[in-house]
């Protein structure tokens, strides 16, 4: 007979021995230890990207803001001829319009003006700012404005004159401020006619007479002379949803009409006014002439993410400043 041939015994074990249980456990330790340690690091840079995007939107921000600021401060109380000329404010509200009124945008006597924690709706304990300031839409008269004519003819003929808009009409001896008595044609034709919660009266006055003296002190603008729109810009900050723990936005209103929402997450909002005394509070100037005699505007902006990515949870915050200077003063 054939010999059987057989396995040794320990080879058999061999080939069927695997993995214990101890060499399983260890396995899987480090295997989780691995994975939390790979799940730590995407937390943490996920964490990172996060706060370095909020801190570069807060830059962004900052930025608009300042830009924006900025263009209107440094127009305040500029015309298209001649920063020294008196205006003649010839509308209805001139009589009557303060900075602080209803019709603040047409105070020409205020070109800057300033609430400390005051004004129109806001957030408490910030500041509010107001401009009077040429708007982007210069053009010129297509012929000289004929006596006793209650309408000039500009060009080019648009973009439109709304009716009751304010409008500045100059040369380099008359700086004159009147509404637009209906809206202007397609042919470029813009009535200055008095009415009811338009004009007083329907001419200009010459220099160095009063204003709606008498038509016989009628100026008579040549060809050529300047015509713009008047805007009275405020800026301010407002809780736009009612959740100030959301943070707040800055807003820019034109003529009394709806305010837009121009940056979200400002925090606050603070302006200081350069005069011969150095920077004071807006509380500090009470009189027209302490205005006029504002040479430059310091801007202060708090801003704050909103999200809360900074340390223990808290919203990042970023103060920044600008000093914008007048371009219409000597500085």
């Amino acid at each position: 007979m054939k010999p059987v041939n057989r396995i040794p015994r320990g080879a058999a074990r061999a080939r069927q021995a695997g993995v214990s249980l101890i060499e399983l456990m260890i396995a899987l330790v480090l295997g989780l230890l691995v994975v939390g340690a790979a799940i730590g690091v995407f937390i943490s840079n996920k964490a990172t990207y996060r706060s370095t995007q909020n801190l570069a939107r807060i830059q962004e921000s900052a930025q608009v803001a300042f830009e924006l600021l900025s263009r209107d401060i440094r127009e305040a109380g500029a015309n298209p001829c001649d920063a020294t000329l008196a205006p003649a404010n010839i509308t209805t509200a001139a009589a009557t319009a303060t900075p602080d009124g209803a019709d603040w945008y047409l105070a020409v006597d205020y070109p800057l003006y300033g609430f400390e924690d005051g004004g129109p709706t806001h957030v408490s304990g910030t500041d509010v700012i107001q401009i009077l300031r040429p708007g982007d839409d210069l053009r010129g008269l297509a012929a000289d404005l004929a006596s006793g004519a209650t309408s000039v003819t500009v060009a080019p003929a648009t973009p439109l004159f709304k009716s009751g808009d304010p409008v500045m009409i100059c040369d380099m001896r008359v700086l004159a401020v009147f509404r637009a008595n209906g809206d202007s044609t397609a042919g470029g034709s813009l009535s200055f006619a008095s009415g009811a919660g338009t004009n007083s009266c329907d001419y200009f006055p010459m220099p160095n007479t009063g204003t709606c003296a008498g038509a016989a002190t009628a100026y008579a603008f040549p060809k050529f002379s300047s015509v713009i729109s008047l805007q009275g810009v405020r800026w301010f900050l407002r809780d736009p949803d009612g959740n100030p723990d959301n943070g707040y936005s800055l807003y820019r209103q034109v003529n009394g009409a709806a305010a837009e929402e121009v940056v979200q997450g400002v925090a606050n909002l603070q302006f200081h006014y350069l005069t011969d005394a150095g920077y004071v509070s807006a509380s500090v100037l009470t009189t027209a002439a302490d205005w006029r005699n504002v040479r430059a505007v310091r801007m202060t902006l708090v801003l704050r993410e909103t999200e809360r990515t900074g340390t223990g949870g808290q919203h990042l915050t970023r103060v920044v400043e600008n000093v914008v200077a007048l371009r219409n003063r000597v500085l």
